[in-house]
């Protein structure tokens, strides 16, 4: 996991995370979990004769579910809280098998006035293993400044 803390990202920094593969699991668990029941999430043979997709597709909430834990190594400890998370774009349909992996572009950042904290803006970008564009989002982050260390 990342070190860095607001101090250590500029206007412009692009950072890449790891990649992880959406498994059968992974849709199971997050359906049952957040009571999806949609048939395109949970019925293959629906989804395979019945929609656009050719099959199941993984719920958009569960790609930014995926992100969010990728921004996570990205940010690190140095993350106190999301304030906005906005824009949200679906722009290609997530299957069982894909393997994402997110892009964080920090467009702006402002200290606070306790000099402890302060508002990282940037972009999130999550590609598949053919480097399609399959999600997007703004986000705002409060973030600690100085050392993280003692964090971690």
């Amino acid at each position: 996991m990342s070190n860095r803390s607001l101090d250590d990202l500029n206007p412009g920094d692009v950072f890449k995370s790891y990649g992880r593969t959406v498994t059968e699991t992974d849709i199971v668990n997050f359906t049952c979990l957040a009571g999806l029941k949609l048939p395109i999430f949970i019925n293959e043979e629906f989804a395979r004769k019945h929609t656009q997709f050719g099959g199941r597709i993984c719920p958009g909430l569960l790609t930014a579910s995926i992100a969010a834990g990728m921004m996570e190594e990205i940010l690190g400890p140095a993350t106190i809280a999301a304030l906005e998370l906005t824009d949200f774009k679906f722009t290609v349909p997530v299957r069982p098998g894909d393997t994402l992996r997110a892009e964080i572009t920090v467009e702006g950042k402002k200290n606070l006035s306790d000099g402890k904290r302060g508002i990282m803006s940037g972009r999130v970008r999550v590609f598949n293993q053919r480097a399609e564009q399959v999600f997007e989002f703004g986000e705002k982050l409060m973030m600690r400044r100085g050392r993280v260390d003692d964090l971690v």
